[in-house]
């Protein structure tokens, strides 16, 4: 399965809709695209920005139908909670969506191997009010080190920043503070040599 959806997924679940939101956009395809468009009616309910609202709320319930099992994803329960939202678009506020799952069974963020860690760490970065080139940067740091040295403080730090969210705003600190070093060290490195 695609790393973008499971990820997805584990943010979904854990209520971060905006997150999950971005990685399925960012992903593409009818299935992350539908998956996408039911998360971002759901964010703007939440946000009670309601206009036009209902529409969007029907619109992604139909999308979804048809949906169930596709790449293992389950979405009759959300399906019938966009219904439901569709004639009272205040559901999105007063109550969560149901979880979704894959393949039957639930995934938290702690499950997510780590390209999906990758994939889900820069749609993460908002959360904390971040800037997501950062974390991007951060991704590809700590991806050159796992094939360098088999792991480093970036690829720690971007799963800290993945799975736990109390940590988050610390862990994407750090990881900026690294992203600035790092990217000095290589500035300097190139002034001696360029």
């Amino acid at each position: 399965m695609d790393e973008s959806v499971r990820a997805g997924v584990a943010a979904f679940d854990s209520g971060e809709y905006a997150a999950a939101r971005d990685v399925w956009r960012e992903a593409g395809g009818d299935i992350a695209d539908d998956l996408g468009d039911a998360a971002a009616v759901i964010v703007r309910g939440r946000a009670a920005s309601v206009d036009g609202l209902a529409a969007d709320v029907r619109a992604a319930g139909e999308a979804l139908s048809g949906f169930d099992g596709k790449r293992g994803v389950s979405v009759a329960d959300l399906r019938g909670y966009l219904e439901t939202a569709a004639d009272d678009p205040a559901v999105l506020e007063r109550r969560r969506p149901p979880a979704l799952t894959v393949d039957g069974e639930p995934i938290a963020l702690d499950d997510l191997a780590i390209e999906e860690v990758f994939a889900l760490a820069p749609a993460l970065a908002d959360a904390v009010g971040g800037e997501r080139e950062r974390i991007e940067k951060a991704v590809e740091y700590a991806r050159a080190d796992l094939d360098e040295s088999g792991t480093s403080a970036f690829v720690t730090l971007c799963y800290d920043v993945v799975t736990d969210p109390e940590a988050r705003p610390i862990a994407y600190q750090r990881l900026v503070e690294r992203v600035d070093r790092r990217e000095t060290r290589e500035t300097d490195v190139e002034g001696l040599f360029g």
